[in-house]
This record gives structure tokens, sequence and C-alpha cells, in this order.
């Protein structure tokens, strides 16, 4: 892509109101496609802005509120992105990370700063092709404008995939991070929700603490239980509205964890499968024999439940630290697929084109946008994931299969093995 094609002259002024343009415009062509994921990824940005603005706030105590609850994170977090902690105070730390962040959506030269926290292959491929974001505004402003400046659908794509993963590894990065810091990370508690009890509130922190067993802190036991076939992959599924699919929804979910695929879910249509009681210890009823061990072993349902729509990035975190520790080299290496169970509304194809541009199988039950292979085929080749449709869910959860299958075989983990039977030695190990 020539550095011409990248000259605009305000990334701020060619953004607002695109949401208004494209929301029920009916996609036909790949430049369509592209607009779609620029006014999801403005949606997104508006309130990952909103989120750091507040932030800087309520640290300066202009912003009524508990302040700084989760110290550590913060600090964690400030060493990740540079920012010197040795003998300064909260505040101090967090008003400089603030900024920084801040900066992210502005910015017009260098790369998202939380994008180093994908695989380093991962960070390869996307330099090569490049589609390393910069600023977020920048990036929503060059893909709304770039039909006008650009006809060739290879780079249109390209383009959409740089906006898109200045979405999911910065917009809602940004956002679930500071919220954390603010309000505290996500950790396993039990919510009432129309007269059913459901697990809520699982982070990457907390899952690795909740599977870790007596490795409290490890991801080593999901890891073996990947490997041995217990857990046959980890499903991803994301919804960005209270769509009315519960049946369906609750159909693709019963018939993954009955093959073995542990869930997680974000969003906020969650009480399908709330009511049904799959996001409670005793849904591992409905969880095949390998999956179900684990879930009684361990105390946890087969659905994990990760938070609202924006917290679908929580997925990405996970996948980069399971790639990390099990010392594979890409995500597209991984036993794990995403699905959407609703229409392609503006946010769930920002979301979805992030995982796809991420490595992950990505399938969606909406109509297919495009009759031609750059969605699927095409992507693949590149990026190492690509989009499916579907809008039968057992159809669906058998493509997911299918690909679950493909990396487990890619991996040598293919082979059926003995299955073993926890003794209460083996039970008080993985507690």
């Amino acid at each position: 892509m020539a550095d011409k094609k990248r000259n605009v002259k305000s990334t701020i002024e060619a953004a607002p109101h695109i949401n208004k343009k494209v929301n029920l415009e009916k996609i036909t062509t790949i430049d369509g496609f592209t607009r779609r994921i620029a006014a999801g990824t403005e949606f997104y940005a508006g309130y990952a802005r909103k989120i750091t603005q507040d932030f800087i706030a309520a640290v300066k105590g202009q912003k009524s509120g508990p302040g700084i609850k989760d110290e550590a994170k913060l600090r964690r977090i400030a060493v990740e992105l540079g920012i010197q902690i040795k003998d300064r105070l909260n505040n101090e730390i967090a008003l400089e990370l603030g900024a920084l962040i801040l900066n992210e959506f502005g910015k017009q030269q260098g790369e998202l700063l939380f994008l180093k926290r994908a695989p380093l292959k991962r960070q390869e491929i996307w330099r090569k092709l490049g589609v390393m974001p910069s600023g977020v505004d920048h990036e929503i402003a060059l893909t709304t404008g770039f039909e006008e400046n650009d006809g060739n659908s290879r780079n249109l794509l390209m383009q959409g995939a740089r906006c898109s993963l200045a979405n999911g590894w910065g917009c809602n990065m940004i956002a679930v991070e500071l919220q954390d810091i603010l309000s505290g990370t996500p950790f396993p508690s039990l919510q009432k929700e129309d007269k059913s009890a459901m697990i809520t509130g699982f982070s990457p922190e907390s899952i690795i603490y909740s599977l870790g067993g007596s490795f409290r802190g490890s991801l080593h036991p999901l890891i073996d239980n990947i490997i041995n076939g217990r857990i046959r992959g980890i499903a991803g599924i994301f919804e960005c509205n209270n769509s009315d699919g519960d049946d369906a929804q609750v159909a693709l979910v019963k018939e993954l964890i009955k093959n073995d695929i542990l869930v997680l879910f974000t969003g906020d249509n969650a009480q399908g499968l709330a009511r049904t009681g799959l996001m409670v210890y005793e849904g591992a009823k409905y969880a095949g024999e390998g999956l179900h061990s684990v879930c009684e072993a361990v105390g946890l349902p087969p659905v994990l439940h990760m938070g609202t729509s924006i917290d679908n990035c929580r997925i990405l975190i996970a996948a980069s630290a399971i790639v990390q520790e099990a010392k594979l080299g890409d995500i597209s290496d991984l036993p794990a697929c995403i699905a959407s169970m609703e229409v392609l509304n503006n946010q769930a194809i920002s979301i979805g084109q992030c995982f796809a541009s991420s490595g992950f199988y990505t399938i969606s039950s909406g109509a297919q946008p495009l009759d031609s292979n750059e969605l699927s085929i095409d992507m693949e080749k590149m990026f190492g994931g690509m989009w499916d449709f579907e809008t039968d869910p057992m159809r669906m959860a058998q493509k997911m299969i299918n690909s679950i299958d493909k990396k487990r075989k890619a991996l040598g983990i293919d082979k059926a093995r003995e299955r073993v039977l926890y003794d209460m030695a083996m039970r008080r190990e993985l507690t």
C-alpha cells in the first residue's frame, strides 16, 4: 500500500457520521464491508475514549468514585508500556498511563501499544502484510475514505484488517484494562438472573486461577487437558446486541460442550444460556465425558461468561497467554475458534474481522455478505484466520468442531487417548 494513500488531512473530521451512513446498508462489495468495519470501530472508539477521559478525571479527583482499586494491575500495565514505577505514587503513575493511552486515539505514526501482547509470530505476519495499525482515529478515517482512493479489493481488505485490529487490540483492550484498574479485575461470582444462578466475571487472570488447580496462576492444567483430549478445544462466542436468537444460541453451545469444547462467552445476551443452566456448575451434565470430568474436578461450568461485548478482547489476551505458555508459534495454531449468533451489524463485523485477522476461524450465523473468497480462502492464506457463515446452529457447531480437529491434527494431538477417571488424589491435585 503506497504511503500517499495513507495521507489524511484530518483523522478526526472524516469519521463522525459513518454509523448513520452504513448501519442498514446491505453489504454486496468488499468496500461496503470495510466501511462497516470502520463504523463498528468508531462505536467502540467513542466508548474507549470516554473511559480514558473518565480514568484521568477520577485519578485527578475530578470525578466521584473509589479511585484506583486494582493497584497491582495499574503497576503491571505501566511496566508493560514502559512507564517507570519505582518510588512513584499510584496517582502519578496513573496520570502518565492515562495520558499515554489517550494518545493512542490521535497519533498517526508508530504502532498501538497493546499490539505487542500478541505472539511475536502474529506481529510478524501483521507487519509483513502492512496491517499494523497506528492511531485509532487515523485508521477509522483511512478506512472510511479508502474506497474513494483505491478500488483494489485486496488493499481494501488490508485496510479493513488494520481498522479492526485498532478496535480489538486498541479500543476494547484500552477500555477493559482501565475499567479493571478503577473497578477491580473481574473474578467469578454467583449472579441471579431470571431465577437462574449463573457464574459471571471470568477474566484471563481468573480463568488461569480457576483452572490452574494446585498450580494456581499457571495455564499448565488447561493446556494438559487440551493435549490429553479431555478438553477438545476452546470456542469464543461474542454478541453485540440483545438478539432474539436464544434457542439457536443454546443449541449451538450444547452441541459444542457435548463435544468437549469449553465455551467462553462475551456479550449481554446470555439469558438463554443462564436459564438453561449452562453457566452454573450443574451445567456440566450437558458436557461430554472429558469436559465434564474437568468441570467436576475444579467446580466450574462448561460455559464461562467473560463480560460484555467489549470484553471480547479478553479472549485475545487469554489466547496469547496460552500460545506463550504452550510454546506454540501463533494464535492460528490453537485448537480454538470464534462464533457470533447474530446478524452482521457494524460492531459484530469489526470484532469478527479482528478475530479473523488475529488468526481465528470465525463463523457467523448472519447471511454471507460476499460471494467471493476474499473473506475465507484469501484471508486464511494471508492471516491464518478466516470468516465462515452458517445459519443452522448444528451445522455451525460441526464446522467449528472440524476447524478445532484440524488444528489438533496439525499439533499432533488428534489421536484418541484413554479416558482416565479422576481418583481422590487427582481431584486434590486439581483443587
